[in-house]
């Protein structure tokens, strides 16, 4: 025989309850919140459209790569990517590293196709090939 449904279920109030003591900065019953209250600013976001404001000004493609490149760091360390869904390295994983990938090359062309970066990477593996050999 199975376990019955308990007959009554008491349920405690969430977290989220807009029933609260005074003075706990949450709003009483038949308050609204303030729409300031408990919000923080998206300073990560304020900072991507300034930085898409700038290179839009400048056109030099070096904030693109700088984007590019956090996108496959921040999808290395979250576990998830994006390309217009979702993409879970545990569900998806040959799509996932594809994207990866596809976004460290975006990153490598966008940083390449800047001359001051161009010229300093090969003056740089001059002096390294110098080294080596």
């Amino acid at each position: 025989m199975g376990t019955s449904a308990p007959t009554s279920v008491k349920v405690k109030a969430s977290a989220y309850s807009p029933v609260e003591a005074k003075g706990k900065g949450e709003f009483k019953e038949g308050q609204q919140p303030s729409p300031k209250a408990g919000k923080v600013w998206p300073w990560k976001t304020l900072l991507g459209l300034t930085l898409i404001l700038t290179e839009l000004w400048l056109n030099t493609g070096i904030i693109w790569g700088v984007f590019m490149l956090l996108w496959a760091i921040m999808g290395i360390s979250s576990g998830q990517t994006y390309i217009l869904e979702i993409l879970q390295r545990r569900e998806h994983l040959i799509l996932y590293w594809i994207t990866i990938h596809l976004w460290l090359l975006f990153a490598v062309f966008f940083f390449m196709s800047n001359q001051q970066i161009y010229s300093f990477c090969l003056a740089l593996l001059a002096k390294l090939s110098a080294v080596f050999s």
